[in-house]
C-alpha cells in the first residue's frame, strides 16, 4: 500500500511536470514556426529585393562610367548587372506573398526596363560619337600626310610666291596640330572652353586654306588644295556632330540619372519599409510567444513546487509517524518492556514491519533475550540508518556538484568557441577591409592628379566579393539544420558532386577518378550533403599538384553492434597533414592556405554531424591525404 503512495506521489509530480513541458514545448514549437518563416521566406525575400536595388545601382554607375570611358569590360559588366537584376526579381516574385509586393515588383521591373533602354541608347550614343572621333583623328592625319608629301623636296628657293605658299601649308598643318590637340581634350573634358578652342580651330583651319586657296597658281597646288578641302569639310562637320552628340548625351545622361533616382526612390520609400514589416512581423510574433510562455511559466513553476512540497510533505507524514511508532517500539525494547507492542495501523509495508516486530518481540520474550543484545541490536540499526543518510546526503550533494562543473564547463565551451569565432572574423574581415581603405586613398590621390584608374574599381571588388565569400561562409555555418529529410542515395549526391567540380579539377589540371562501387541509402537532405562532398573534393583539388589524380571510393561497413554504414573517402596526392595540425583541423577558421576563409572543413564536420556521421582525417598511403566520411545506413524505401 505505501508503495502505491510513493508511486502515485511521483505520477503527480512527474505528470504535472510533463504538462509544464508540453505547455513549454508547444510554445517553443510556435517561436521555431516564425523563425522558420523567417529564415525561408523573409530573409531570402528582403536579400533579393536588396540585391535589386543593388543591381540596379550597378548597371546606373556603369552605364554613367561607359559613357565616360567606354572599354569593353565595362560594358560587359553591365550586360551582368542588368542578368542578375533579372534573376533576383524572378525570386523576388516568386517569393512575394501579397498582392502589394508583387506590384512593387512589377513597378520596379517596368522601371527597369527604361533605365535599360535609356541606357542601351547612351551607350550606343557613345559608340556613334566614338566612330565620328576616330574618322576625324584619320581626317586630320590624311591632312598632315597630304602636306608632309607637298614639303619634301620643296626648300624654299627665294621665290617669293613659293615661299608664300610653302609658309600656308606649313599653317594648315599646324592648325591641323592644334585642332587634333583640342579634339583629344575635348573627349576627355566636354567643357564650354574646349568646345569654344575646338570650334575656333577649326575656323582657323577654314581661314589657313583659304589664305593658301589665294596662293596657288598651278594645278598641282590646285590638287592639293582640293583634297585638304574636301577633309577640312569633313573634319568641320564631325565637330559639329560631336559637339551636339555630347550635348545630346549630357541630357541623355540627366534623364538617365532621373530614372535611376526613380527606382531608387521605390525602394527607399516603398519597398525597405515593406522588407523591414516582413522582417519584424515574424521576429515579433516569436517574441510574443516566447513572453507567453515566460508569463505562463511565472505561475506554473511556483505551482509546481507548491504540488511537489505538498506531496513531498504528505509522504514525510506518511512515512514518519510509522518510523515514529517503530522508534517508540524499539525505545521500549531498549528499556527492557519486552510487553511493549506497536499498535497495527493499515495493511502496508509499515503495518507489516510492525507486525514483524510485534512477532521478534514475542520471540525475544519466549527466548528471553537480554537487554543488552537488544541494546546492540538497537545501536547497530541507528547506526545504519545513520550511515544510510549520510550516505544520501552525500550522493545529493556529489549530484548537485556535478550539474555545476557541466553547466560551467558548457559556459567556458560556449564562451571559448564565441571568442575563437569572433577572433577569427576580425582577422579575415581587417584584410580586405584595409586593402578597401588603401584603395580609397589611392582613387582619392589620383582624383585630386585629375587621374582615375580602372584598375582600382577591380581591386575593390575582389575585396568585397572576398567579404561577401566570407560572409556567406560565416551564414552557412550558422545556419541551423533543416527538417526536412528523405532517404536518398549517396552514390547520387557523389557523382552529382563530382560533376559539378569537374571545370575546377580541369582549371588546375588535376583529374577527377570515380570509383563508387558501393551506395546506400541515407537519411539525409540532400542538398546539405552534396554540399559536403563539394567541399571535400574542392579542398582535395586545392591541394593536388599539377597532373595528380583525386580519387573518390565509397564501401560498406558493419560495426561491432550490427549497425550498417556507408563510408567513402575523397584522396589526393597533396603535401599530407601536419601533426599539428590535426587538432585544429575543423576548427572554424583554420586554414593554411592562402585566401581560404577556414569555414569549410568546419561547415563539413556541422553537416556530418548533423547527419549522426563522422569525418575523419588520414593519411593516403600513395601520399597526399585523405579524407574519410562514415553515414548510418538507412532501410530501403522499398
Amino acid at each position: 500500500m505505501f508503495k502505491v503512495k510513493i508511486y502515485a506521489s511521483i505520477t503527480i509530480i512527474v505528470t504535472l511536470g510533463l504538462l509544464v513541458l508540453l505547455h513549454v514545448y508547444r510554445n517553443l514549437d510556435s517561436v521555431a514556426g516564425y523563425l522558420a518563416t523567417l529564415d525561408s521566406v523573409s530573409v531570402p525575400f528582403s536579400i533579393a529585393a536588396l540585391e535589386m536595388e543593388k543591381n540596379a545601382e550597378e548597371y546606373t554607375n556603369g552605364v554613367l562610367r561607359y559613357v565616360r570611358d567606354p572599354q569593353p569590360k565595362v560594358k560587359a559588366e553591365i550586360a551582368r548587372d542588368e542578368e542578375d537584376f533579372t534573376g533576383r526579381h524572378a525570386i523576388y516574385m516568386q517569393l512575394a506573398t501579397s498582392d502589394r509586393a508583387r506590384g512593387l515588383g512589377r513597378e520596379v521591373r517596368a522601371q527597369q526596363e527604361r533605365l535599360v533602354a535609356a541606357g542601351v541608347e547612351l551607350m550606343d550614343e557613345r559608340d556613334r560619337l566614338d566612330a565620328i572621333f576616330g574618322d576625324t583623328t584619320a581626317l586630320l592625319e590624311e591632312i598632315d600626310t597630304l602636306i608632309d608629301a607637298q614639303h619634301e623636296g620643296a626648300a624654299p628657293d627665294g621665290r617669293p610666291d613659293r615661299n608664300d605658299r610653302l609658309l600656308a601649308l606649313t599653317n594648315i598643318e599646324a592648325e591641323t596640330a592644334e585642332i587634333g590637340f583640342w579634339l583629344t581634350m575635348f573627349k576627355y573634358r566636354t567643357a564650354d572652353p574646349e568646345r569654344q578652342y575646338l570650334v575656333k580651330k577649326v575656323g582657323e583651319q577654314h581661314n589657313a586654306l583659304a589664305r593658301y586657296r589665294e596662293l596657288i597658281s598651278v594645278d598641282r597646288d590646285r590638287q592639293l588644295h582640293e583634297g585638304l578641302r574636301g577633309r577640312h569639310l569633313k573634319v568641320f562637320a564631325n565637330t559639329r556632330a560631336l559637339i551636339a552628340g555630347e550635348t545630346r548625351i549630357s541630357a541623355d545622361a540627366q534623364r538617365f540619372a532621373q530614372l535611376a533616382e526613380q527606382i531608387d526612390d521605390i525602394f527607399d520609400d516603398q519597398i525597405q519599409p515593406m522588407l523591414t514589416s516582413n522582417l519584424s512581423e515574424p521576429q515579433d510574433k516569436a517574441d510574443t510567444a516566447i513572453e507567453h510562455v515566460k508569463a505562463t511559466l511565472r505561475y506554473l513553476i511556483p505551482a509546481y513546487f507548491l504540488v511537489a512540497l505538498a506531496v513531498g510533505i504528505w509522504l514525510a507524514l506518511a512515512t514518519n509517524r510509522p518510523l515514529k511508532r517503530l522508534a517508540d517500539g524499539t525505545k521500549a525494547i531498549r528499556a527492557g518492556d519486552l510487553d511493549h507492542r506497536i499498535d497495527i495501523r493499515g495493511r502496508d509495508e509499515f503495518g507489516r514491519l510492525a507486525e514483524q516486530f510485534n512477532l521478534m518481540t514475542e520471540r525475544l520474550q519466549e527466548t528471553t533475550v537480554s537487554r543488552d543484545l537488544l541494546e546492540a541490536n538497537e545501536r547497530e540499526l541507528q547506526q545504519s540508518v545513520g550511515d544510510l543518510r549520510q550516505e544520501i546526503a552525500d550522493r545529493k550533494q556529489a549530484e548537485r556538484e556535478r550539474e555545476a562543473l557541466q553547466a560551467k564547463l558548457r559556459r567556458s565551451e560556449t564562451l571559448a568557441t564565441m571568442g575563437q569565432l569572433v577572433a577569427g572574423v576580425a582577422h579575415e574581415v581587417r584584410n580586405p577591409l584595409f586593402g578597401i581603405s588603401s584603395t580609397l586613398d589611392a582613387i582619392e590621390a589620383n582624383a585630386k592628379l585629375g587621374q582615375i584608374n580602372p584598375r582600382f574599381s577591380g581591386v575593390l571588388r575582389r575585396e568585397v566579393n572576398r567579404l561577401n565569400k566570407l560572409m556567406s561562409a560565416l551564414l552557412e555555418y550558422g545556419r541551423t539544420s533543416p527538417d526536412d529529410r528523405a532517404v536518398e542515395s549517396v552514390a547520387k549526391g557523389l557523382v552529382e558532386a563530382l560533376r559539378s567540380c569537374r571545370a575546377a579539377a580541369e582549371a588546375v589540371g588535376v583529374t577527377l577518378v570515380n570509383r563508387v562501387s558501393e551506395d546506400a541509402l541515407v537519411m539525409m537532405n540532400y542538398d546539405r550533403l552534396v554540399q559536403v562532398h563539394v567541399n571535400l573534393i574542392e579542398n582535395a583539388l586545392q591541394h593536388a599538384p599539377r597532373g595528380s589524380e583525386v580519387i573518390v571510393t565509397t564501401r560498406a561497413t558493419v560495426d561491432e553492434g550490427g549497425s550498417r554504414w556507408i563510408e567513402y573517402c575523397v584522396a589526393d596526392s597533396g603535401p599530407g597533414l601536419a601533426a599539428e595540425d590535426l587538432p585544429h583541423l575543423f576548427d572554424p577558421f583554420f586554414t593554411r592556405r592562402r585566401g581560404g576563409t577556414g569555414l569549410g572543413l568546419a561547415i563539413v564536420r556541422r553537416i556530418v554531424d548533423e547527419h549522426h556521421g563522422v569525418v575523419e582525417p588520414g593519411d593516403n598511403p600513395k601520399g597526399g591525404t585523405v579524407m574519410i566520411v562514415r553515414l548510418p545506413a538507412a532501410v530501403s524505401k522499398d
